[in-house]
C-alpha cells in the first residue's frame, strides 16, 4: 500500500466567510479597504492600477472607486457590491463608463448572476470604444477560525485579455507588440551572459519579474509612466503590517545597500499595502529602439547588483 505523504501533516482547514461579517457597509468599509488593498486586485487582471480614490460625481451619480492603468494612463473605474448583481448596478457601470471617458471598467460583487454575466460578455464582444468590461467575484475565507483574508475570481474579462495583451485583427496592437520585441531581445542579451533566470520567457507586458527571496517579493523590470524604465523589489505579501516590516527591516541596511546600487528610490508607500525598493531610468519609451542597447546595459546591470545584494538579504529575514 501506498501511504499518503500528507496523512500525517497538520493541515489547516478553509472556511468559506460571509462578506457582511467583515464589511457592513460597501461605501464605508469595503471600498476604502478595496483602494488600500488594489494590488491584489491589480495581480488578479494583470493590470497596475494606480491613484485609486472614491466617488467622482457623474451627474446625479457618484462612481465608487476611480483609478488610472499606471502604463497606458487610461481610466479605470470599479463598481462594488457585496451582494449578487442587479440590473441597477449594471446600468450605472454603463451610465459611469460613459461619463468619465473610462476604457477599463471593473464590477465587483459577490456572485454574478447569469444574466449579468452574459451581459458583460455581450459588452466586450459588441462595444465599438475598445471598453474593457471585467467581472470580479469577491469572497472571503478564514483557515482554522484564524484571521479572514479576501481573494478575488476573474468572472468575465474581455476575449483578448491575457494579462495586459489585447490583439488586434490577430496581431498585438502596436504598443504590446514592442513590449515583447524589447523584452525578446532583453532575454536574449541577459541569457548569452550565462546569469541567473536562464528560463525567462519574454511576453508582450510592460514588465518581466523575478522571485524575490521570499513569497510575496519579487523582483521585476518594468515600463512606467512619463518615459520611465524602473527596476523594482516590490513587496506585497498580502499583509501591510507584514509588508511594513519586511520594508523596515531592510531598511536598517539602506546605508550599505546604497553604497552597493546608489540611486536606489525607498518607497515606504504607507498609504497603500505594498511597498518598493526601485531603481528608475529615464529614457524615450519602449519606441526609442536605438536607445534599447544602451538601456539593456543599464538594466542587466542593475539587476545583478540588486539581486545579488538585496535577494539574500530578503531571504534570510526572520518574519
Amino acid at each position: 500500500m501506498i501511504l499518503n505523504k500528507y496523512m500525517n501533516k497538520n493541515l489547516g482547514k478553509i472556511k468559506k466567510l460571509d462578506l457582511r461579517t467583515i464589511f457592513s457597509d460597501e461605501a464605508r468599509e469595503f471600498a476604502p479597504w478595496l483602494i488600500e488593498n488594489i494590488s491584489v486586485l491589480s495581480e488578479k487582471i494583470g493590470i497596475d492600477i494606480t491613484d485609486a480614490k472614491k466617488e467622482d460625481e457623474v451627474g446625479d451619480f457618484s462612481v465608487d472607486i476611480t483609478a488610472e492603468d499606471e502604463n497606458t494612463g487610461e481610466k479605470i473605474i470599479l463598481e462594488n457590491q457585496l451582494e449578487p448583481t442587479n440590473h441597477d448596478h449594471l446600468g450605472k457601470l454603463i451610465t459611469y463608463a460613459s461619463g468619465v471617458g473610462a476604457k477599463i471598467v471593473i464590477w465587483i460583487a459577490k456572485q454574478f448572476r447569469e444574466e449579468h454575466q452574459k451581459a458583460l460578455e455581450w459588452l466586450n464582444e459588441n462595444n465599438t470604444e475598445n471598453v474593457s468590461f471585467f467581472g470580479i467575484k469577491v469572497f472571503a475565507l478564514s483557515i482554522d477560525d484564524g484571521r479572514p483574508a479576501v481573494d478575488f475570481e476573474v468572472v468575465v474579462e474581455p476575449n483578448e485579455w491575457q494579462r495586459e495583451i489585447k490583439i488586434k485583427s490577430n496581431e498585438l496592437d502596436e504598443r504590446h507588440a514592442r513590449y515583447l520585441e524589447f523584452f525578446s531581445r532583453l532575454v536574449n542579451v541577459y541569457s548569452e551572459k550565462g546569469l541567473p533566470w536562464q528560463r525567462l520567457k519574454a511576453r508582450p507586458e510592460s514588465w518581466i519579474g523575478f522571485g524575490g527571496g521570499i513569497a510575496g517579493v519579487v523582483i521585476n523590470w518594468a515600463f512606467r509612466g512619463n518615459n520611465r524604465f524602473s527596476i523594482d523589489v516590490y513587496i506585497d505579501t498580502g499583509d501591510k503590517d507584514e509588508v511594513k516590516m519586511i520594508f523596515d527591516e531592510l531598511s536598517k541596511q539602506r546605508n550599505e545597500i546604497d553604497k552597493k546600487i546608489p540611486g536606489l528610490s525607498w518607497e515606504r508607500l504607507d498609504n497603500r499595502r505594498a511597498s518598493r525598493i526601485c531603481k528608475r531610468f529615464q529614457n524615450g519609451g519602449y519606441r526609442n529602439e536605438e536607445f534599447w542597447p544602451e538601456l539593456y546595459s543599464m538594466m542587466i546591470d542593475a539587476m545583478i547588483r540588486l539581486e545579488k545584494v538585496l535577494r539574500p538579504l530578503v531571504f534570510n529575514l526572520k518574519i
